[in-house]
C-alpha cells in the first residue's frame, strides 16, 4: 500500500472516495482521496481490509486505468509449501493477493476504466510447470489462428492454472544483439560510467555473461567492477 501511495500519489490525490465503507475499522469520508485512503491506517491487521476497499474504489467507473504486473508468472502458478489444518498444501490461488491478481489476468475481474495486466516469466529463473507451459502455448496458437496444440494424456495439470492463463496475450521478449549491446555499453562509455575499452572481446564476453544480451544482466555484469571500488 506504502509502494503504491508513493508511485501515485498525484493521480490518487486528484480521486475522492464514492462508496460507504462502514465495515472498516477506520473512519472514512466522502472527502477523503484514495491517496488518504491508503494511508489511512499503520495497523498490519486493518491493512487487508482497507486494501480492498481502495481496490473497490479503484474499479468504479472514472478511475484511472491500472497496471498490475507481477514479476516471477511461473512461481504462483503451483502449490504453495505452506499446508491447511488438515495439512494439505495451499495452492498458491488460495492467497488473497496472488488470487487478486490471477482473477485480473483471467478475466475474472472487469476493469471499468481499462487495464493491463502484465505477468513475467523468465526461463533462466522459473518452476519447469507442465500446466503454464501448455497454456502459454495454447493462448499462443489461438491468437494467432493456429491450431490449438492439445494437452498431453499422460500429463497431470492444473485446471487453476489453464483458468488465469485462458486467452492472454503472450509476447515472447529476447535479449539485445551483439550490435545493440556494443551501442549500449559504448554510450556507457562515453558517459563516463563505464570505465572499459569497448572492443570486440568485452562484448562478446559482457554479452555471453548476461544471458546472451538481458539488458538487466548486462548491466549488472559491466558495473560490477565499478561497484566493488
Amino acid at each position: 500500500m506504502q509502494a503504491i501511495y508513493q508511485s501515485n500519489q498525484e493521480v490518487l490525490s486528484k480521486h475522492k472516495v464514492q462508496l460507504d465503507h462502514m465495515h472498516l475499522p477506520i473512519s472514512v469520508t466522502r472527502n477523503m482521496t484514495l491517496a488518504a485512503l491508503l494511508t489511512a491506517t499503520k495497523e498490519p491487521d486493518f491493512a487487508w481490509p482497507v486494501f480492498q476497499s481502495f481496490w473497490k474504489e479503484l474499479l468504479l467507473p472514472g478511475r484511472p486505468p491500472i497496471l498490475f504486473s507481477l514479476d516471477g508468472l511461473a512461481h504462483i502458478m503451483k502449490h504453495s509449501v505452506y499446508r491447511n489444518p488438515a495439512f494439505e498444501l495451499i495452492h498458491s490461488h488460495d492467497f488473497a493477493l496472488v488470487r487478486l491478481f490471477t482473477d485480473a489476468l483471467g478475466g475474472k475481474t472487469q476493469f471499468a476504466n481499462g487495464a493491463a495486466v502484465v505477468g513475467v516469466a523468465s526461463r533462466g529463473n522459473s518452476p519447469l510447470i507442465p500446466s503454464v507451459i501448455k497454456a502459454l502455448e495454447q493462448s499462443a496458437a489461438k491468437k494467432m489462428g493456429q491450431q490449438i496444440p492439445d494437452r498431453e494424456p499422460y500429463q497431470r495439470y492444473d485446471e487453476r492454472v489453464f483458468d488465469a492463463l485462458r486467452d492472454v496475450d503472450v509476447l515472447p521478449v529476447k535479449g539485445v544483439s551483439k550490435t545493440e549491446a556494443r551501442a549500449l555499453m559504448e554510450y556507457w562509455a562515453a558517459s563516463g560510467i563505464l570505465r572499459q575499452r569497448i572492443d570486440e572481446k568485452a562484448v562478446t564476453e559482457k554479452w555471453t555473461m548476461a544471458g546472451n544480451g538481458v539488458v538487466a544482466e548486462m548491466e549488472r555484469v559491466a558495473f560490477h567492477d565499478l561497484r566493488a571500488l
